[in-house]
């Protein structure tokens, strides 16, 4: 028994520092990137016949995927001839409709609010009046930029 007894002890004696008081801390650095990612498709393209009408459509599309609220600024990246005048609407990622109709210029405007998470295949209306001019070719490039909501 007295051997049990010394056996016993000697096994906490050395075990027990193997789990008093033995750990370590570690930080871990934490980074969560802000994602605002957009791209357009499609291949809009207005033909307009001034004799019948004084206005047409196209129509294109945009992917976004985003993680914080933000809106979708767009402008255009050169002045059209006078008489001229091209508008903008896009669907809302978030519920399907379609943002109010804006004027496209060379400033930035507000086109649609975004919220967190991804989409594709919204859909981008462009619409084109033409007043006084007779024949025009050309393009323009329209500039969709995220910006902070």
């Amino acid at each position: 028994m007295k051997k049990i007894f010394i056996a016993a002890l000697l096994v906490i004696f050395f075990v027990s520092p193997l789990f008093a008081g033995s750990s370590a801390t570690q930080t871990v650095k934490i980074i969560v990137e802000r994602i605002a990612e957009i791209s357009v498709h499609g291949n809009p393209e207005i033909r307009l016949n001034t004799a019948v009408t004084k206005e047409a459509t196209a129509e294109g599309y945009y992917d976004i995927s985003i993680n914080y609220d933000a809106q979708i600024f767009a402008n255009i990246d050169r002045n059209l001839p006078e008489g001229m005048s091209l508008f903008v609407s896009a669907q809302s990622p978030n519920n399907d409709t379609f943002s109010p109709e804006i004027l496209l210029s060379g400033e930035g405007k507000p086109v649609v609010e975004v919220s967190p998470g991804g989409a594709k295949n919204n859909r981008i209306k462009y619409r084109l009046i033409c007043d006084s001019i007779d024949e025009y070719k050309g393009e323009a490039g329209i500039v969709f930029t995220v910006v902070d909501g």
